[in-house]
């Protein structure tokens, strides 16, 4: 007389199958969220770094040097670290601008998030 339904061996491979599914699933979903954190910090870290570009035009300001700051935006501490190099020509500036996370409670830098290069020149006044 034929018996209907699972043996407990097609039970157990079932079960094997269904887990290395799912913690392959589960691994997936854990790259896709800390991408998508990645992400979202590299976004607010080059937003940053062009606000700081705008600054320094805005003020018309001539850096010389190096010049390091700790400023708290987009819910975050960040660390700017500028760098002024030569160029050719004597009025223009190459600026490097690197953005890291700043941790304050061991005050260490954390990560280098972006960085964004520009030039600095002085500006003409219109009249």
């Amino acid at each position: 007389m034929p018996r209907s339904g699972f043996t407990l061996i097609e039970v157990v491979v079932a079960l094997a199958i269904f887990a290395v599914a799912a913690m392959a699933l589960t691994k997936v979903a854990m790259q896709y969220t800390q991408s998508t954190a990645n992400s979202i910090l590299r976004t607010k870290a080059q937003f940053i770094a062009q606000n700081q570009v705008a600054l320094m035009e805005i003020n018309q300001e001539q850096l010389t040097g190096t010049q390091s700051e700790q400023i708290s935006s987009q819910g975050e501490m960040w660390q700017v670290d500028k760098k002024a190099e030569n160029t050719i020509s004597p009025d223009i500036k190459k600026i490097d601008i690197q953005i890291s996370l700043y941790n304050p409670d061991t005050n260490k830098v954390e990560a280098g998030i972006t960085n964004v290069v520009f030039f600095n020149y002085p500006q003409k006044n219109v009249q």
